[in-house]
């Protein structure tokens, strides 16, 4: 954004010109006063006076240059042999850009094809703002010298020096000294008290009021003006960091990446040096990755958080110290990193944890190719860059975050936590690919060789009573109706009135025993086509027909216009035993995913099922062991018990009282999980596996073999296996829950019926003792179990 300058003139409106008048006074004084540097003095002046252009008050240019031999002797005097030699500065007419002297280094410079030294504004399109840096310059000169005030000037142009062959960049800003020019002032000085002064600064874009209060044009520069190019890259770098670091994408992108990077190295002066930074912390003891951000030396080269645990990477985040490793070629504790780094071609490293608000978020790293390159003379430049990268980081981790639940909402939708990290790792590598390929596709996510649990809480016979309730609210609706009809016909004698009461009648006589197929959408059809439509015709002021007519309206849902007084009842009776399994559940279930993560989801059909995959797949950096195995098949148990028991203490408070039964499928096989684009859900994987799927569709209407009994029934807890091989693993589970006070001293060992497609299913099933087990942490409990079983 442009500085709004307020600036008429386009030329400099005062008188300037070169002398050295003001440099051969000064020599003069030099003399004079005997001071210590008076010998060289009086060899320059001598030298000097024999080229009168030097003393005219206003040299040729044309004449100067037949001389011009004698201009570095001169400005000996003005500039250390050091200066010529080594630094980037020149002298000039006052206010002008063609130099009469500059430095070896500086011409040097401008003669070599492999730089590139520019300005870094283009202020070939901002004369504006260069003309104004000029001015204002003239101004402090005016100040100091005439109002005795000082107004130190900063730079307002920046230069830019860039080295083609190594791509290295160094920033410069142009000082200039005043003390050999001599400024005098036409007429009469202005006056200008401290209020005007103060408002002058207080509008320094305003140069049309500084032209206005101080006329330029009154006064009259000459001498030469000495200009040194100062290098400003430290300070340059570090602000662009900071600015580039603000960008939300600055570690993310690539690109803005590699241009981190190449500030990094105009900040060291190393065109080797290599820039990484990855979000590693420590938590509960652990080196962990929040959003599995992987910036780092070595690269996305499949490594993880345990691979750098007892690296160098480990002990630094360990210390919150830096660690600078000189040569890693030499480094006596070499690990599988260290090797990857050294196989990067890097040999000199630091690692600086990224500290912020005394949290650890992460870990720069900086690396080259050459042994002691950076060593550790570069740690106070490195402590400027840890606040401002910490930050980035902490940003960017939390951009990335976003992007990826963003990404995983847009293929996935909602993702249970457990098997987040590995959606967050296959969103990480969609939004990577996305940069080449717009139309990159997600991976497939596949969990191999997990145990496979599945539970329900069923409503017991809820067709049955989800028809016993359609059928009330109709035969309800029909009567209302006929009642409506009835008063009519007993007023006015219209055969249509009895037809439609006859038609009445035969619908109600149609479903008093039962409800069939279709019946309730022809009932409504009939009333929505036939009964309501007449409604309107009717017009008798009568009160026995007003109420009737009133009964049926005040009957209907307003929202569903029908009766749905005994539906409603069934629905809220359905809700309120869903909401106290899922309540129960989910509480439970945070406290079991303690004892080891796995992968758990929950559904509502009439009651509430689950299933839960557990298995070392699943997990991210956690070992499997049968122990986990154990725990989650006893905390089923006695959840499931639990669930039961609430329900059963529900049912009295419930509009319909409604009975639960408690179903558990064993499968001792594990399996694969693959998660569905499509459906967006988990899935069971591989044709064998579909079996299990099966299984679970069909078994809530398994009956005893031999016998009509259904196997689920209210107050009991029916365990089906596919397979024999864990039935006493459970028996002797249940034999402990009955000691406990869960279920009655009876175990039922059952056979099933086949199924269609499923042959072969035993089944333990206990009755579930009245009563709480409160006393007992349902999670502990299934641990202790789990680890005496």
């Amino acid at each position: 954004m442009k500085p709004n300058f307020k600036l008429s003139i386009s030329e400099i409106p005062f008188k300037r010109s070169l002398s050295f008048l003001p440099l051969i006074n000064e020599i003069k004084s030099a003399i004079k006063s005997n001071k210590d540097h008076a010998i060289h003095s009086q060899l320059i002046l001598s030298q000097i006076e024999d080229y009168p252009v030097f003393l005219k008050e206003t040299p040729d240019i044309n004449e100067l240059q037949l001389v011009a031999n004698q201009i570095p002797f001169l400005m000996s005097y003005v500039f250390s042999p050091h200066e010529i030699e080594n630094s980037m500065s020149g002298v000039g007419a006052p206010f002008t850009d063609d130099p009469i002297f500059e430095s070896n280094l500086l011409k040097s410079i401008e003669n070599d094809k492999t730089y590139d030294f520019k300005m870094v504004d283009d202020l070939s399109d901002d004369k504006c703002m260069y003309l104004f840096s000029k001015l204002m310059f003239a101004y402090a000169i005016i100040l100091e010298k005439f109002y005795n005030s000082d107004l130190s000037m900063d730079y307002f142009i920046r230069y830019r020096l860039d080295n083609k062959l190594n791509g290295l960049v160094n920033f410069f800003k142009l000082d200039f000294d005043s003390t050999y020019i001599d400024v005098n002032y036409k007429n009469e000085l202005v006056e200008l008290s401290d209020d005007d002064i103060k408002k002058l600064i207080n509008n320094p874009l305003n140069m049309d009021l500084w032209l206005e209060m101080l006329p330029l044009d009154q006064f009259e520069f000459s001498g030469f003006m000495k200009y040194k190019f100062v290098d400003i890259t430290h300070l340059e770098v570090i602000s662009s960091l900071k600015t580039d670091l603000l960008e939300k994408a600055s570690i993310i992108n690539p690109s803005n990446f590699t241009n981190l990077e190449n500030n990094i190295r105009a900040l060291f002066s190393n065109s080797q040096l290599r820039l990484g930074i990855m979000a590693l912390n420590i938590n509960q003891g652990n080196l962990q990755n929040r959003t599995n951000f992987w910036r780092g030396l070595v690269g996305d080269s499949g490594f993880e958080c345990n691979d750098y645990e007892n690296s160098i990477y480990g002990e630094a985040l360990r210390t919150k110290m830096p660690i600078i490793i000189n040569d890693l070629s030499k480094y006596k504790n070499i690990g599988v990193i260290e090797k990857a780094i050294l196989g990067k071609g890097i040999n000199n490293i630091i690692l600086t944890p990224l500290i912020l608000e005394d949290q650890l978020v992460g870990i720069l790293e900086l690396g080259s190719p050459n042994a002691y390159d950076i060593n550790f003379t570069k740690l106070r430049t490195i402590k400027e860059l840890v606040p401002v990268f910490s930050i980035a980081l902490l940003r960017s981790s939390e951009e990335l975050k976003t992007q990826m639940q963003a990404t995983i909402k847009e293929e996935c939708t909602a993702i249970h936590p457990s098997v987040e990290w590995r959606f967050e790792e296959a969103a990480l590598n969609l939004l990577n690919e996305r940069v080449s390929n717009e139309n990159a596709k997600m991976e497939e996510i596949v969990f191999e060789h997990v145990h496979p649990l599945y539970g329900a809480i069923d409503i017991r016979n809820s067709s049955h009573e989800r028809n016993i309730s359609i059928q009330c609210d109709l035969l309800e609706q029909l009567s209302l109706a006929k009642n409506v009809f009835k008063e009519a016909y007993r007023i006015k004698h219209m055969p249509i009135y009895d037809q439609v009461i006859y038609k009445i009648e035969q619908y109600s006589k149609g479903i008093e025993k039962g409800l069939s197929s279709g019946d309730e959408s022809n009932i409504l059809n009939f009333i929505q086509e036939h009964v309501e439509p007449l409604f309107s015709h009717f017009n008798f002021k009568d009160d026995q027909f007003e109420e009737a007519l009133k009964n049926y309206k005040d009957s209907l849902d307003p929202n569903l216009k029908m009766v749905y007084n005994r539906r409603k009842d069934f629905e809220d009776s359905l809700a309120m035993i869903n909401s106290c399994v899922i309540k129960c559940m989910d509480k439970e279930q945070e406290m079991a995913q303690q004892m080891y993560p796995h992968y758990f989801e929950k559904y509502r059909t009439d009651g509430v099922e689950h299933n839960i995959y557990l298995g070392e797949a699943i997990t991210q950096n956690q070992d499997y062991n049968p122990m986990y195995l154990k725990n989650l098949r006893l905390w089923q148990l006695i959840i499931s018990c639990e669930m039961s028991r609430k329900t059963a203490e529900l049912k009295s408070s419930l509009p319909i009282p409604l009975d639960t039964t408690a179903l558990i499928l064993v499968h001792s096989q594990t399996l694969s999980i693959r998660f569905r684009q499509d459906e967006k859900k988990f899935d069971v994987d591989g044709a064998y596996n579909i079996r299990y799927e099966i299984v679970k569709k069909r078994i809530d209407k398994s009956v005893i073999k031999g016998t009509n009994e259904r196997l689920t029934q209210p107050g009991k807890l029916s365990i089906i296996f596919s397979q024999g091989n864990d039935m006493f693993e459970y028996q002797r589970y249940l034999e402990y829950l009955i000691a406990k006070g869960y279920f009655e001293d009876q175990i039922e060992n059952l056979v099933l019926d086949d199924l269609q497609g499923v042959y072969g299913l035993r089944a333990l099933r206990v009755t579930i003792k009245e009563g709480t087990n409160e006393q007992e942490d349902i999670t502990e409990l299934a641990q202790e179990i789990g680890l005496n079983g």
